[in-house]
């Protein structure tokens, strides 16, 4: 098993403060922190004033490669936007294939794209829609409703649609969520599975917590990656830990969550 930790771009997005800070922003503090791994955000997109939804990406992108370059860092995967309550996914099109787009360009290996809905047959159909919109390899990430896909055996199957182009992320949280066996959710994804969010909850509610502030079994998990082979890095979306506290508070954060992955070894 791989045994690098990476971090999804919003660990310490939130704060109590309300006060927004996009990648290119909170990048160089992570590198302070020694951080060198790191899942890009482009869930940015979902507000309208975001700078990649406008002719600004183009800059934006170009000071994501400086920093790369800058503190040695790599983009080890992406998150696509999705779409709002209320909203749907064919409504959200030109932002999600922008994304794809925009990862591609930064040479991402992969980037995360929420299924829609519960159907597998519509799956199908929706992701061979971005396929043919952009050359990435997409990682599907199993959901925490029962009205969304969410077994390995759901994803496995939009897979074998274009095994090529498609993967599997699998999420923790939502799989405990949902009360499934997440060992052998983590098995069952054999090769497919490219990445994870790694992050905890109480098994009631989506709350994306550091692991160990939760419910989960995390021996279980870690022994199941390491039995399936899996060879990917260990990604926290722990962002809603920081929700609580202070701005200030992005170095307790940062070193916890660090700490967390140390005891996850």
């Amino acid at each position: 098993m791989h045994k690098e930790f990476s971090t999804n771009t919003n660990l310490i997005a939130f704060n109590r403060e309300h006060i927004s800070r996009d990648m290119d922003e909170l990048i160089p503090i992570y590198a302070q922190y020694g951080i060198r791994n790191l899942d890009l955000n482009f869930c940015e997109m979902m507000r309208d004033d975001s700078r990649l939804n406008d002719k600004r990406a183009k800059d934006y992108i170009k000071r994501l490669k400086e920093e790369r370059e800058e503190y040695g860092l790599a983009y080890i995967q992406a998150h696509a936007p999705y779409p709002i309550k209320g909203s749907t996914v064919y409504e959200w099109d030109a932002r999600i294939i922008k994304a794809l787009n925009l990862a591609l360009e930064l040479g991402i290996p992969h980037i995360v794209v929420h299924p829609v809905g519960k159907d597998i047959e519509e799956n199908i159909r929706y992701y061979d829609r971005l396929i043919r919109e952009s050359d990435i390899t997409i990682a599907i990430e199993n959901m925490e409703s029962d009205e969304e896909i969410s077994k390995h055996e759901e994803i496995n199957t939009i897979i074998e649609s274009n095994p090529k182009r498609l993967k599997a992320l699998f999420d923790t949280g939502h799989a405990h969520m949902r009360k499934l066996d997440l060992a052998k959710e983590i098995k069952g994804y054999g090769k497919n599975l490219v990445g994870l969010h790694i992050h905890d909850n109480d098994g009631k509610s989506d709350q994306h917590l550091l692991p160990f502030m939760g419910t989960i079994n995390w021996k279980e998990v870690v022994r199941a990656l390491s039995e399936a082979g899996y060879s990917g890095y260990l990604t926290y979306e722990a962002m809603y830990y920081s929700r609580s506290l202070s701005i200030n508070d992005q170095e307790k954060v940062i070193k916890d969550a660090i700490n967390s992955f140390l005891h996850l070894l």
